[in-house]
This record gives C-alpha cells, structure tokens and sequence, in this order.
C-alpha cells in the first residue's frame, strides 16, 4: 500500500498521479512538510542507457553467467516535488526487482544507485548522491521488489525549468560529481 501511494504521487512515466497547480490553480500544501506540491515545474527523470540494470559477480567471474550472485532492474521512477521559499525539495523514487543469479543465494544484497541533477546545456551537476541500497533476498524463493528512495534532492526553484533528474545504478566512485 505505501509503495502504491508513493509511486502514485506524481512520476515521469505514466504511472498517473496527482496534478496540484496545473492551469494556474494554487498548488496543494504537503500537511506534513507544510511547502507547495507542485507538477509544472518539476524536473523529468531520465534512466540512462546501461543504468537500468546491475550485476554482481563472484569474485574472478566477470562476464561469467554462471558466476552471477546476484542482478537488480529498476523498472519503473517517480518523483515529487514541493517549495519552500526559493528551494525546490524532490522525493525521488525507484522501483525494481533484484534476484539471486546461479551462483547467489537468499540474504541481503547491495546495489549502487545513483541520482544525479543536472543542468541542460552546460551539464553543471547541481547534486549527486551514490548511495549504497541494501535490500533482501528471501529464503526459499530468492527474488524481492524493492523500492529505493532519496527524499533530500533540494534544488534552486529557478533551476527547476533547466534541470534533469538522471537515476540509475552506478559502480562508483563515490566522490564523482
């Protein structure tokens, strides 16, 4: 049920959703942040070629199928974005499935995800976080759903109109920008 509301919130890929502020209606305030939700002017999420997917291998067996541990999809991203004063707040949101490949089995797993703001046309990062998201696979059948979420995304809100939100899994480094 959370994951439900939450991806219905508002989001980048037809998922359906709320629509405060559009043709010129006063946008809806969050009860809980106390800040304007707002859609015209939150930035689309993009999912870059090769980051939709990630595999990790037993040490040695790169590019070995038989080696695989265990591999992650995100499947689907959403976003929602609120004003405070001149900042903009983004709660970005991914959803996937991991599993255990041939040579994995059940218990936890980490994956590399990564979101990234960016600015059109000069490609100025305005944030970038790689975080380290930990899930489980269970025992029996070793698959789950996850959902990843960086609630902290905060922007300029005259940079809203000329930014893009790129998410994705990301091997690192971890200081990259």
């Amino acid at each position: 049920m959370l994951i439900a509301a939450l991806v219905a919130g508002c989001n980048s890929s037809g998922l359906g959703g709320l629509k405060p502020g559009q043709g010129g209606q006063e946008a809806n305030v969050d009860p809980v942040l106390g800040s304007k939700v707002v859609q015209g002017t939150c930035p689309p999420i993009i999912l870059r070629d090769g980051t939709s997917y990630f595999r990790k291998y037993a040490r040695g067996g790169e590019d070995d199928p038989s080696k695989i541990l265990y591999q992650a999809a995100i499947a689907d991203t959403t976003r929602q974005c609120s004003v405070t004063g001149d900042q903009m707040t983004i709660q970005v949101l991914a959803a996937g499935r991991a599993a255990a490949g041939p040579a994995g089995k059940s218990g936890p797993v980490k994956m590399p995800i990564r979101v990234a703001v960016v600015e059109k046309g000069t490609n100025k990062v305005l944030y970038s976080e790689l975080t380290q998201f930990e899930t489980t696979l269970p025992d029996g059948t070793p698959t789950t759903q996850f959902l990843f979420n960086d609630p902290n995304v905060n922007i300029p809100i005259s940079a809203s109109r000329s930014v893009r939100i790129f998410i994705g899994f990301d091997e690192g480094p971890y200081d990259r920008g």
